[in-house]
């Protein structure tokens, strides 16, 4: 994602150039909230949560250091900003919301495959509802936004083993949801 913006214009942003900041933001705007809705599910809070990430990135944009892509610094600020909003009471009250599923139909020809996509994906963001906010986390950064283990490893903070062990508790919950919403069984062959 890094290598849409030239370095020039992260820099100038770290010099408080508030016109490269801007463009900074409209380059990472709809990424930022299809994160922060991964976590949530919720339209009005994924927004105030990238509102609020743009904010820390801006306060704190002097404290870039090239080394790290600008990508996985508003990973780290979205994702720890979701899990306080998540431990929060007032995430426990909303959580009994229908969720929405904003789908982008990706072509006219197969209107039925874009609405049994998006319905695994409703049903797969309401199973991951249910994870610990740890197994939430690395099951949505590696598995839904498709980061590598390393990545997920500098955004959480957490050691390779971690993010594995977190990751397979995560895949194995969602798999076990997955089969009984849809009586999947594992035997396959007919009687």
């Amino acid at each position: 994602m890094d290598n849409r913006l030239p370095p020039e214009l992260i820099e100038k942003a770290v010099t408080g150039d508030t016109n490269a900041f801007e463009a900074i933001v409209r380059a990472y705007q709809s990424f930022a909230y299809v994160v922060a809705f991964r976590f949530l599910g919720q339209q009005e809070e994924a927004e105030d949560v990238v509102q609020e990430a743009f904010i820390r990135l801006w306060k704190n944009i002097y404290k870039y250091k090239p080394e790290i892509k600008l990508s996985t610094w508003l990973y780290r600020i979205i994702t720890n900003l979701c899990l306080d909003y998540l431990k929060s009471g007032y995430a426990k009250q909303k959580k009994n919301l229908d969720l929405q599923m904003v789908i982008e139909p990706k072509s006219n020809d197969q209107p039925d495959k874009t609405l049994q996509a998006g319905e695994l994906n409703s049903v797969i963001q309401e199973i991951a509802s249910a994870l610990t906010p740890k197994q939430k986390a690395v099951f949505i950064l590696r598995d839904l936004e498709g980061l590598s283990v390393e990545e997920v490893c500098v955004i959480l903070s957490l050691s390779s083993e971690n993010v594995k062990s977190n990751l397979y508790y995560a895949r194995k919950f969602v798999s076990e949801r997955l089969k009984v919403t849809y009586q999947i069984t594992d035997n396959l062959s007919t009687p």
